[in-house]
Parts: C-alpha cells; sequence; structure tokens
C-alpha cells in the first residue's frame, strides 16, 4: 500500500523513539476518521481549553458503529471516569507510565475508578442514541510532561503511535474549515466558570 499521507497512514510495526506504542481503542484494524487531529481550526477556535482558545480539534474521532466495543490503548489504571454534558459527554480516563489516554462519547461502561486494564481490555461501549453527527469514539493521549494551556488542552496527537494497518482521511475535510456546517461535527462546550474540563 502506497503512502498517500503519513499524517493519517500507520503501519502495524512502526517504532516510535518515545516508546510509545499504542492499541487501536476499537475492534477494527482500518478506521475511518470524523475529525483527525488539528482539523476544523476554525470551528475549534471558538471554545477554551482552561481559557486558551483551541488551535484545532485536540484528539481523533473515530467512527463507530452503535455499541461497539471501546478497547483500552495500552496497560494502565483507570483514573477518572465522568461526563461533560454538551461536549464530550461520558468519558473515562486510562494513567499509563507515559501520560493518560482518554476516552469520549462512550454509552455503557464496563471499568470502575482504580481498576488496573491491560491493553485491548473492553473500557465501555459506544453510545446508542441518535445524534445530529455520526457516532464515533473521540480519543486521545496526553504525553507527560504537558502543559494543558497549550492551545491543545495538553493532549498531543495518538495517530504517530497507533498499531494500526491504516486510518482512513476525515470525511469532512475542507479547504474553509470556518464554513464546516456545525452541525455535522460533534459538539464541545463553552466553557464557563466552574466547569472542569477533562
Amino acid at each position: 500500500m502506497a503512502a498517500r499521507n503519513l499524517r493519517y497512514i500507520q503501519f502495524s510495526g512502526q517504532t516510535e523513539p518515545e516508546g510509545i506504542h499504542l492499541a487501536l481503542p476499537l475492534d477494527t484494524e482500518t478506521v475511518q476518521l470524523l475529525q483527525g487531529w488539528g482539523d476544523n481550526p476554525g470551528y475549534h477556535a471558538q471554545f477554551t481549553y482552561n481559557g486558551v482558545p483551541l488551535k484545532g480539534h485536540p484528539g481523533l474521532d473515530l467512527l463507530t458503529s452503535p455499541g461497539a466495543s471501546i478497547l483500552a490503548a495500552d496497560r494502565g489504571r483507570v483514573i477518572e471516569i465522568s461526563h461533560e454534558p454538551g461536549g464530550l459527554g461520558r468519558y473515562v480516563k486510562v494513567d499509563h507510565h507515559w501520560g493518560e489516554s482518554f476516552y469520549g462519547q462512550l454509552g455503557e461502561l464496563l471499568v470502575e475508578t482504580g481498576q488496573t486494564v491491560t491493553r485491548g481490555d473492553p473500557l465501555a461501549r459506544a453510545e446508542l442514541l441518535r445524534r445530529p453527527f455520526p457516532l464515533h469514539l473521540h480519543f486521545a493521549i496526553r504525553i507527560h510532561p504537558f502543559n494543558r494551556f497549550d492551545g491543545w488542552g495538553g493532549f498531543n496527537d495518538p495517530t504517530p503511535f497507533l498499531y494500526v494497518v491504516e486510518l482512513t482521511p476525515p470525511i469532512l475535510e475542507t479547504e474553509d474549515a470556518v464554513s464546516t456546517p456545525s452541525f455535522m461535527l460533534p459538539p464541545m462546550v463553552v466553557e464557563t466558570k466552574g466547569l472542569r474540563r477533562p
């Protein structure tokens, strides 16, 4: 397979200098992206993370089927289970020796806070509810040390660290990200006083 765009294509067995090797958090080898890392900067710039406007999409939105298994990308411990209404929805954070992984837009939860998980363990199931946007998993990582005020919420692009055969390009790519229809994009919640960003 020819490498069309290395931002979206990765091959199994690739070695990363950071030593972080993540399994795909879905039970499949080929994944279609709803939004890739840094996509739609015009849309995301209207939202802040710890008071700082976002530079783009701070993770990967991976299309899923209703009730699909959401899997741990690496061995770790579940450190947070919560809900961000109107934004990332129900989510799980897992602590790892290299940082943390984040799984949002979840349906049924299959783990508890404090639980140790291994790579590939089921964490949750994808949502079953109908939304004005496609069902997806919002997947992101933070690598130690991270800065939550960097315009990305401290998140890093997970793409180079994933063991997958192929990530197909986002279905919503546009030349003019500002004019991308907001009803097609997953929502972000406006940051208000007292809101705790995950």
